[in-house]
């Protein structure tokens, strides 16, 4: 959902002003060489970013389509593929191919032990449509959405595929998961308190922010 910067700017500084005093706000030379305001509206996509990124599944929107476009390892329909996922990928929501049981919402890395079983000549070791897997790796073309993997033939397609941009401020607003919106506001706010050098209300804030994420 689309926000208002400077509304978010305002809810932001009014939980500031809620946990704070107005010496606390303007106690450090920081404030003389970058204004609160200017402080306040750059901690909005690092917060937005840091919440969105580690919240449970549930709190999340569907987020953006992708894989419109799928690279088979073999045959289409038999075995793995790959897609290439947008520039502007942070998180996977979730992912589907239409020969598998359920959607993955969790991919695996490269870094994993799990990942090296997926070349595994033996069926039952590799992801399957029982159960599969997905992996996120890095190519020279770019970040990579790797699937495991499917037996079905022709007639497989991609029947879901989502995930969450970058947030990004754009003609002044940004687009926010709306479950989200208030535990941003406490995440950026948290920020703002640890650049000026308020480490307590800083701890407090995030707190507010984690409980808000449950």
């Amino acid at each position: 959902m689309q926000y208002s910067v400077s509304e978010l700017k305002e809810d932001i500084r009014i939980v500031l002003d809620q946990n704070m005093t107005s010496e606390q706000l303007f106690q450090t030379g920081d404030i003389d060489t970058l204004s609160l305001e200017e402080i306040i509206e750059s901690k909005i996509v690092d917060a937005a970013r840091l919440v969105e990124g580690t919240a449970p599944l549930h709190l999340l929107d569907g987020g953006k389509h992708f894989g419109d476009s799928v690279d088979w390892d073999s045959a289409h329909g038999y075995g793995s593929g790959r897609i290439l996922l947008p520039d502007d990928f942070m998180r996977l929501v979730s992912f589907m191919m239409s020969d598998w049981d359920y959607p993955v919402s969790v991919a695996i890395t490269e870094d994993d032990p799990e990942y090296a079983m997926q070349r595994s000549r033996y069926p039952g070791i590799k992801g399957n449509p029982q159960r599969p897997v997905v992996a996120i790796t890095t190519q020279p073309a770019g970040q990579v959405l790797e699937f495991y993997s499917c037996t079905a033939g022709d007639s497989v397609y991609v029947r879901r595929a989502q995930y969450l941009p970058i947030p990004a401020i754009v003609d002044g607003s940004i687009d926010l998961c709306e479950k989200l919106r208030r535990a941003i506001v406490y995440r950026a706010a948290n920020l703002v308190a640890s650049v000026i050098g308020q480490t307590e209300v800083a701890a407090a804030l995030l707190n507010t922010c984690n409980e808000l994420m449950q």
